[in-house]
């Protein structure tokens, strides 16, 4: 309800603002008639992405969860679409634009949303389409280029492949579509719109840095704390259960990080996969409920999905690590309540897991590669002196 309000917000404002700009332009009435009639429709399109990605959880990082990012720079990117046009058409900074709605949404809202605003400023300019095509290609080319930034934030290539293509672009527009003699005067234009470009790319960039990179670095050094007021919640309502979830998480930790993956978000998993055991039933609507209610980052609510909600298909590597840790914990400790003093083959126990999990077809469909799988068979064996805690 909220987000469909916000929507409501953002797709009237941009509406009146592009009309307003246009009066303030002295445009004729009947092309401010038309560019509200396209705005109206960019608008439409922009809507339908934001509520299809809400539906789909395609959102990065934890941006759905934080809609406000995206409205910020969405209002102040609106503000500089009709500020624009009283600048020279080499010198629109539209990269800086496209990469932020994409760093606080997805891929297809910042296409979607970036497309609107240039088009706007296009259209109140009175440019070709040309103008619009150099910018278009520049800001897809920097939302593909900065759609591989993760959590170890490497932004150095992503900056310079940009910025490369935008000068490139900038260029062409100067020398090829403007009917005036080659002089180097005709890049000064492309020059400055690039420095623009790299100071307010390295601005946005360290706002997102504080607002997602480091922001759920330490949300997962809290829910990653044994003594979590949560985790502490679950040792006082079953010991058995909160040991369970320590040993996953150890395990979970140990093979994340083997595998390259995130592994703060794979041991958070392992620590609440059990989390809806204190409201009765371990099913995914008391699970869904604890981790909205304290607000857990998206990632670990979507593996937490996968793993839990029946309807499901596992197709993470993290899910997957998370089933295997699971069930060699749980296995372990099941043979281990029936004769603490048992001598246990933990490599045939393991090897018959994965046999076992393979044969069901239970991640048929995961991302785990045959030599993924071996490795983290092999991490699993290797832990045979931890498994005596479980005794």
């Amino acid at each position: 309800m909220k987000k469909n309000i916000e929507n409501i917000f953002l797709f009237l404002f941009t509406i009146i603002i592009s009309a307003l700009a246009a009066y303030f332009y002295q445009i004729e009435t009947i092309r401010i008639a038309g560019i509200i009639i396209i705005v109206t429709a960019g608008c439409g399109s922009v809507w339908f992405e934001i509520g299809k990605s809400s539906q789909e959880g395609s959102f990065l990082f934890d941006n759905e969860a934080h809609f406000e990012r995206f409205m910020v720079v969405y209002l102040i990117a609106l503000l500089g679409s009709v500020a624009f046009p009283m600048l020279p058409a080499g010198g629109w900074p539209y990269l800086v634009i496209f990469v932020g709605l994409m760093l606080f949404s997805n891929q297809m809202i910042g296409i979607s949303a970036g497309s609107v605003l240039l088009m706007i400023s296009v259209m109140l300019q009175g440019s070709d389409a040309s103008t619009f095509f150099i910018y278009f290609i520049g800001g897809l080319v920097g939302i593909t280029v900065f759609s591989y930034v993760d959590k170890s934030f490497k932004i150095w290539l992503p900056l310079l492949v940009s910025l490369s293509v935008q000068m490139v672009c900038l260029s062409i527009q100067e020398v090829l579509l403007v009917n005036e003699v080659l002089h180097i005067y005709m890049f000064l234009i492309p020059a400055v719109n690039i420095l623009v470009c790299l100071i307010l790319l390295m601005i946005l960039l360290k706002y997102f840095s504080f607002s997602i990179i480091y922001g759920s670095r330490n949300i997962y050094m809290d829910i990653n704390d044994p003594e979590c007021p949560l985790l502490v919640e679950l040792k006082t309502f079953s010991k058995e259960e909160y040991y369970r979830a320590v040993h996953t998480a150890y395990l979970c930790d140990r093979i994340a990080k083997r595998l390259n993956l995130d592994d703060a978000v794979v041991k958070a998993c392992g620590y609440y996969h059990r989390i809806g055991i204190i409201r009765g039933e371990n099913n995914w609507e008391n699970v869904s409920a604890i981790l909205q209610e304290y607000k857990f980052p998206m990632e670990v609510q979507t593996i937490l999905k996968e793993y839990i909600d029946k309807n499901e298909t596992i197709l993470s590597k993290e899910t997957a690590v998370l089933l295997f840790c699971d069930t060699v914990i749980s296995s372990i400790s099941y043979l281990f309540s029936q004769n603490a003093q048992a001598d246990m083959d933990y490599q045939k126990i393991i090897t018959a897991i994965f046999k076992k999990k393979l044969e069901s077809g239970m991640i048929d469909y995961s991302r785990l590669s045959f030599g993924e799988l071996q490795e983290m068979k092999k991490i699993l064996v290797e832990e045979k002196l931890y498994y005596d805690f479980l005794r």
